[in-house]
């Protein structure tokens, strides 16, 4: 089954005031205590998902238990998360996939979805020409 989705417009930084589209799809995250949906950006670059630690204490993580990792390539240096493995379920689909996720309190993190876990479950066609991404299901 191919899930089409547009690209989502957020307003750009500058003082242009042009807005941007970027890959952000709804997605379910399911915790310990609690599901939650939320707004990702596909980030083909992120080795792996990344959200912001009020996310993971919202479904019932215990934040600092998760095993420290630092990622790169964010806000110019070094970012310290908790790896958790959760569950995550893409709005539209049916499958659920388990994937390891950092957490971190750094402000511009809110969520993201990288390749470990998340591009390994899905096909991921990015058409910014026509505005869509295309997502499939792999079937392992």
């Amino acid at each position: 089954m191919i899930m089409k989705f547009s690209y989502f417009k957020v307003p750009g930084n500058g003082p242009t005031g042009k807005w941007i589209s970027r890959p952000i799809i709804q997605v379910m995250l399911i915790g310990p205590n609690k599901s939650i949906m939320v707004d990702a950006l596909i980030d083909s670059g992120a080795d792996k998902c990344l959200f912001h630690s009020d996310i993971g204490r919202e479904i019932g993580l215990d934040i600092e238990k998760g095993r420290e990792e630092f990622f790169g390539g964010i806000e110019g240096g070094k970012v310290k998360s908790f790896i958790h493995k959760i569950k995550i379920r893409i709005i539209g689909i049916d499958k659920e996939i388990e994937v390891p996720a950092g957490f971190t309190d750094v402000p511009g993190v809110f969520a993201i979805l990288g390749q470990e876990g998340f591009f390994d479950a899905y096909k991921i066609k990015f058409e910014k020409d026509h505005n869509s991404i295309e997502i499939t299901p792999v079937n392992k």
